[in-house]
């Protein structure tokens, strides 16, 4: 005490908060500061201090009932220097499995991204398909022995492939890949049911309402892979929080104007 009291509280004062800004930027800044704060925390709930339950306090109280050896202060630090290096080791593994992770997200958006990419430039291009699908349309109204010819397509080679990878997608953006990539094997699977002798028998009507269906469809999955490029783009570049928040606006849809939805409504 009376040393403290040489060397006073203002020295005293300035090192303990050098000391908190360096554990706050360690726990909260940089890449690796959400891993450091789970590993902390884990060691402090499930360690420290069940350890300071069962042994320290006892201690403690025992201390102020008999003088202590010195060998067990020592063994005590001992215990201490060996349960930090434990802690560096458990900070810095996890810290690098987080990075690996954080990579695989990305290379899987990245395929992910020129796949939908590609699939909405088919489905869709840039308006093309809406007057290739009327002209269809009108075509079979007019020629009721006209049974149009609905090719097979694969738009989900990388999905398909990368599927059992799917647990590095976070939450924001798998929904929305989940959701798309439902929509092209409804669009697979009603194609073979085009292709079938069952649509060929039926009567003109019924395969306009089918085509019709289809066309739709395929409307409905192009705009759904626009929100998943959007959503892929708002996590790389804001993280869980902007892509969230994107989410949001998602589930509160403004009509789309390039398709069969928003013809009329200009």
């Amino acid at each position: 005490m009376d040393g403290l009291l040489r060397i006073g509280f203002g020295p005293l004062l300035v090192l303990i908060a050098v000391l908190a800004g360096v554990l706050y930027a360690a726990l909260y800044l940089g890449r690796g500061a959400g891993p450091s704060r789970r590993v902390i925390l884990s060691f402090l709930i499930r360690v420290f201090l069940p350890i300071a339950i069962l042994l320290g306090l006892p201690l403690v109280l025992l201390g102020q009932v008999v003088v202590l050896e010195e060998r067990l202060w020592q063994a005590l630090i001992a215990g201490l220097v060996i349960a930090t290096g434990w802690l560096a080791t458990a900070i810095f593994a996890e810290i690098e499995r987080a990075a690996r992770k954080a990579e695989r997200t990305r290379d899987f958006h990245k395929a992910l991204y020129a796949e939908v990419l590609n699939t909405r430039e088919a489905l869709w291009g840039k308006g093309q398909a809406e007057d290739q699908g009327q002209a269809l349309l009108e075509r079979m109204e007019h020629d009721p022995t006209f049974t149009p010819f609905i090719p097979r397509e694969q738009h989900d080679r990388v999905f398909t492939a990368q599927l059992e990878h799917i647990d590095v997608l976070p939450r924001q953006t798998i929904d929305v890949v989940v959701a798309f990539y439902s929509q092209v094997a409804a669009i697979a699977a009603l194609v073979e049911d085009m292709r079938g002798e069952r649509f060929q028998q039926l009567d003109q009507p019924r395969r306009i309402a089918m085509v019709e269906d289809y066309l739709e469809l395929r409307h409905r999955t192009f705009v759904m892979g626009r929100n998943l490029l959007l959503t892929i783009n708002a996590y790389a570049e804001g993280g869980a929080a902007k892509a969230e928040a994107l989410s949001k606006q998602i589930n509160n849809p403004v009509v789309d104007r390039t398709g069969p939805a928003g013809r009329g409504r200009d």
